[in-house]
């Protein structure tokens, strides 16, 4: 196992929660971030004493907390992670993704129950981030937690939020009237932390805080993303569309919240997690029957994102990326042998961070092996790494 050094580290303004590289503009990524304004400082007893007013105290208590952040956009030169440009929000960052069927269209997660998408233009020598329509599908005490674009369906997003519900929203429609369109699948106890969809989209694995793996085949009415319906003719049809759509749960395979799923593209039924209680697993998940942990290893982290670094269908093996939380990145080998057996083996560590890793991502382009230029980061030290690996 090899221990990586950075070659360049820096510190940020705000902390970073995610972050992505552009896949077609490839020098260029996008770092979310995520800053939660303190309280108004409570009255002292002595003020308190004086002004004895039960009332304004209750209101300075349930005045929401403020969250705010930036799009900070980057360009990789040579050994550097150059800074281009910082784009305020007026709501935290919690998760990005770039759009796999406009790859210049960045879809943000916000922590006021908004969606917004966002243009990077680009040229050969330049580049810029520009704001489009903000989608506020939710409350403003609802975050927005995680969100993944649909495979097939350009305009459609799935996203999951912190009381716990997964949906489905479309990005097509006039962001004046978006209010009441997102279209439950999932619901888990607590904050539903992650999503995916499978390659074909026809079904969406869900990980929440309640230690839970959620799975719902998608209705064949994707194409009306609205849970209004009109008349009991449209509720009927929507029950009976509902009927044939398949739904299961697990709550044995982790011992704390599930925060990172990563369908294997060339294998049946077989997903890669990440967990809280610091363990990446491999789990076989098909639709009917018990679900089966094949393969499992501590990371001395919690497993908060996984990446694809390199995917070896016709050999079983595939390379990831983990953030791991305090223990900063990870690079995994997952195998299956010629006997079926399933194994993960640690290839690399990074541990220069010291709080939270939440985002990791690797330069597009070198897919096939060789070196990788990997940009991670760390939350409340607000550090950015740039480090590199070459695959075996």
């Amino acid at each position: 196992m090899t221990s990586i050094n950075s070659i360049q580290s820096l510190i940020l303004d705000l902390p970073p929660s995610c972050i992505e590289f552009c896949p077609v503009a490839r020098d260029y990524f996008v770092v979310g971030t995520y800053f939660l304004e303190k309280k108004e400082q409570e009255a002292t007893a002595e003020d308190t004493t004086e002004n004895n007013n039960d009332e304004e105290s209750e209101e300075v208590e349930k005045k929401p907390q403020t969250r705010t952040g930036s799009l900070i956009l980057f360009k990789v030169e040579d050994d550097k992670a150059i800074q281009v440009s910082t784009t305020q929000t007026p709501y935290a960052i919690l998760d990005i993704h770039f759009s796999p069927h406009d790859p210049t269209l960045l879809a943000v997660a916000g922590s006021t129950g908004c969606v917004q998408l966002f243009n990077l233009q680009s040229t050969a020598s330049s580049a810029s981030l520009s704001p489009l329509s903000t989608y506020q599908y939710f409350g403003p005490s609802t975050l927005v937690l995680s969100l993944a674009w649909h495979p097939t369906m350009h305009s459609i997003l799935g996203v999951t939020t912190s009381p716990g519900q997964v949906y489905l929203v479309d990005t097509s429609l006039p962001a004046a009237e978006v209010e009441g369109t997102a279209k439950e699948i999932l619901a888990h106890d607590l904050e539903a932390w992650t999503l995916s969809f499978s390659s074909s989209g026809t079904s969406i694995y869900s990980g929440g805080d309640d230690a839970t793996l959620r799975f719902s085949g998608l209705p064949a009415s994707l194409n009306s993303t609205n849970t209004t319906t009109s008349n009991e003719d449209d509720e009927q049809e929507e029950q009976e569309d509902q009927q044939y759509v398949l739904t299961w749960q697990d709550r044995r395979a982790h011992n704390a919240g599930v925060t990172a799923i990563l369908p294997l593209p060339s294998e049946q039924d077989i997903l890669i997690t990440g967990s809280y209680d610091d363990n990446i697993r491999v789990l076989y998940a098909p639709l009917q029957g018990r679900k089966q942990v094949l393969a499992e290893e501590n990371l001395e982290g919690g497993v908060w994102r996984l990446k694809m670094l390199r995917a070896e269908g016709e050999k079983s093996r595939y390379t990831v990326l983990a953030s791991c939380m305090h223990a900063g990145a990870r690079i995994v080998e997952v195998k299956k042998d010629e006997g079926g057996e399933w194994t993960i083996e640690v290839l690399a560590k990074f541990e220069e961070h010291k709080s939270m890793n939440y985002g990791s991502d690797v330069q597009p382009g070198s897919e096939n092996g060789g070196e990788q230029t990997i940009i991670s980061t760390s939350f409340y030290d607000k550090l950015l790494c740039l480090w590199r690996f070459t695959l075996p």
